[in-house]
């Protein structure tokens, strides 16, 4: 009983002291990747390469196919964010909760995909992926936001930071969500190359 004791005390002491702060904590990050594909025309064989992978690594994908452009603008565009909520009492009311207002959205994009996988009510990750025809190939815009709940008491806050502090946080799964992207273009015949990115 003694020993059992001292392996509970031992236990509960590493915990607590793995976990950054008690305070019951919300964040939300945020970041995008941008790139050029060249060396095929074949939007349909990418687009379908594109809803296979989200729907691999996704709990949900809503897509959205739309005519491209006419004529093909010269340069590419670029996905922008906007703030449906701004100014308004439910916008107040969803960022005191700590909820993203951010909404994703790209002009003239043939394609696009909007996924989102939770995991226990803890994490959450979505993603916001769309394909920008232009004269010389197209642009794959990835916008993504990871949320983390942290901190706190009880049994269930404890627990989840053993958790994390043993496996890691779901956000793992974004970086390999993006190589399957790529990848998936790859293979319908794109050369891809890496023009922005944040972070």
């Amino acid at each position: 009983m003694k020993i059992r004791n001292i392996c509970f005390g031992i236990m509960l002491t590493v915990c607590l002291s793995g976990c950054a702060s008690m305070t019951p904590t919300r964040e939300v990050i945020e970041g995008y990747r941008i790139y050029d594909i060249k060396g095929t025309t074949d939007s349909k064989a990418i687009a379908l390469n594109i809803k296979t992978t989200m729907q691999k690594n996704s709990e949900r994908v809503i897509f959205t196919n739309n005519i491209p452009p006419s004529p093909l603008p010269e340069k590419p565009g670029r996905f922008t964010t906007t703030n449906p909520y701004m100014n308004t009492k439910l916008g107040a009311l969803m960022a005191s909760q700590g909820a993203s207002l951010k909404v994703p959205k790209c002009e003239n994009s043939i394609i696009t995909a909007t996924s989102n996988k939770n995991f226990q009510d803890t994490e959450g990750t979505t993603f916001f992926v769309c394909l920008l025809p232009y004269v010389g190939g197209y642009h794959m815009d990835i916008y993504y936001t990871f949320t983390k709940v942290s901190g706190g008491f009880g049994t269930k806050a404890l627990g989840r930071s053993l958790a994390q502090s043993v496996v890691g946080d779901s956000s793992q799964f974004i970086p390999r969500t993006i190589e399957a992207l790529v990848s998936s273009v790859k293979e319908a015949g794109g050369n891809v190359s890496l023009i922005e990115t944040y972070p």
